[in-house]
């Protein structure tokens, strides 16, 4: 399997279309979203509050589960930052992934997603750290803990895959 040179400035476009479509998803929902302003790092991609009572902080990854376990995760370093996000604000921070393998999007909050899952059928227990080819920890849940939100077209699932960077298909290679 070759590895690629990942580029920031195409996950950059990647990110900004399913933050695009994760805010439209909220906003049909009744919820004003906002977005940061200030160009660079930031706690989090969208806040939503919903008839000025209710306020989500989320962080939209633009990204397809793992194709050889039935998980999806994020680097450690941007979940503690999310996680003292919601910590010190006392504001429920949801973690959304834009799927364009399974063509769906699904989320949970933080706090949803810390408590422990036993995956049966690998032994797994839920989350999970481990560390990838490029020496970061990543932090895996399993998709039993996400909750579905949305589908996405075949049109936007096609546009994130224009934009993928995995060294891997879509596909699980038969034996």
């Amino acid at each position: 399997m070759a590895m690629i040179q990942t580029s920031f400035e195409t996950a950059l476009k990647k990110g900004a279309i399913g933050e695009g479509v994760v805010r439209a998803k909220m906003e049909s929902k009744g919820y004003v979203v906002y977005t940061p302003a200030t160009k660079g790092a930031h706690a989090f991609d969208l806040l939503a509050i919903k008839d000025k009572k209710k306020c989500i902080a989320l962080d939209v990854k633009a990204k397809a589960r793992r194709i050889y376990y039935d998980d999806t995760g994020i680097d450690e370093r941007l979940y503690k930052v999310y996680k003292s996000f919601s910590v010190n604000h006392n504001m429920p921070f949801w973690i959304v992934f834009v799927d364009e393998f399974t063509k769906t999007i699904y989320g949970n909050c933080i706090d949803e997603l810390d408590s422990p899952y036993k995956c049966t059928s690998k032994g797994i227990i839920y989350p999970l750290l481990s560390e990838s080819r490029d020496g970061k920890v990543m932090r895996y849940w399993h998709l039993s803990k996400m909750l579905y939100i949305a589908d996405i077209t075949d049109d936007i699932a096609n546009e994130l895959k224009e934009y993928s960077q995995r060294s891997y298909g879509y596909e699980k290679e038969t034996e």
